[in-house]
């Protein structure tokens, strides 16, 4: 079985452009379709743009990590896109493929820059659609040039892995995780001291379920998984011993003080919305 292309799909949630997109390539099981929340009050709820919650970035980082395309549409000027452009940074740097349609004369000027980080521009959908579909007729990167330090692999499916750290001491913890996803097989765990593993996963979830021990691990992975741009959620149970931990809690995507809330910020990164 070959590995699928997977699709970034980048745009303003207020128009429903995508569902056409889905439905053509939903039979397709060499294409998986990805992108950022379109449910408006879960998305306000875990982190619009804008406020300090963390979910807008956790969301877009994961799913665009582990894109190769990155699909843009800018059907008006209605909404500025400043979302599609802070994509396509990413995707650039990120080394993806990038295909921008912009429907909105007026904005021709102000994406001078921007078109010319993008592979493919289009001025209508149908004619980037059209070329999405020859793209996705190629063969998929070759595994051996995926940059590994987004946490990517040459997997013949889309998942996500993601690495445990906290108490060593007792695994109660870790089976709560496990079996939270396990009706999920794309969301696949790792654990130990082995940071080669770490290193090719997507997110660090480092969890402090004891006030009696400090842990160290958890601020030695932290450290690491920031240097590798890793998306990293903290979770501090009954938020003990805090001032300790503001030496951690910058370089942490997210800061939680309950392990509930830290599934749900889990979830919503991994694209999970409707339990």
């Amino acid at each position: 079985m070959n590995r699928p292309n997977v699709v970034y799909l980048s745009s303003s949630a207020h128009s429903d452009w995508r569902n056409e997109v889905r439905a053509k390539y939903q039979n397709n099981a060499n294409v998986i379709l990805v992108g950022p929340c379109e449910q408006h009050g879960l998305s306000d709820a875990m982190g619009a743009p804008g406020d300090s919650r963390p979910g807008h970035k956790l969301r877009i980082t994961q799913m665009l990590s582990k894109s190769q395309i990155l699909f843009g549409y800018i059907p008006s000027d209605r909404y500025r896109s400043f979302n599609i452009m802070l994509e396509i940074g990413l995707a650039h740097a990120w080394g993806k493929k990038i295909v921008l349609v912009n429907e909105a004369r007026s904005l021709d000027e102000e994406l001078r820059l921007a078109v010319t980080h993008v592979d493919e521009y289009f001025t209508s959908l149908d004619q980037g659609l059209t070329y999405l579909e020859q793209m996705l007729a190629e063969p998929v990167v070759n595994p051996n040039q995926i940059n590994y330090s987004l946490g990517q692999s040459g997997t013949e499916q889309l998942s996500h892995q993601v690495y445990l750290a906290g108490e060593d001491q007792s695994t109660d913890w870790l089976e709560t995780i496990k079996s939270h996803y396990r009706s999920y097989p794309s969301v696949q765990f790792c654990t130990g001291t082995d940071w080669a593993s770490l290193a090719t996963s997507d997110i660090l979830f480092a969890f402090r379920s004891s006030p009696e021990r400090r842990l160290f691990n958890i601020p030695l992975s932290v450290g690491y998984a920031s240097t590798m741009a890793k998306r990293i959620l903290f979770i501090n149970q009954g938020d003990h011993h805090s001032h300790a931990y503001d030496y951690v809690k910058p370089f942490s995507d997210g800061y939680f003080t309950n392990l509930e809330k830290g599934l749900e910020y889990l979830d919503y990164t991994l694209g999970i919305e409707n339990r």
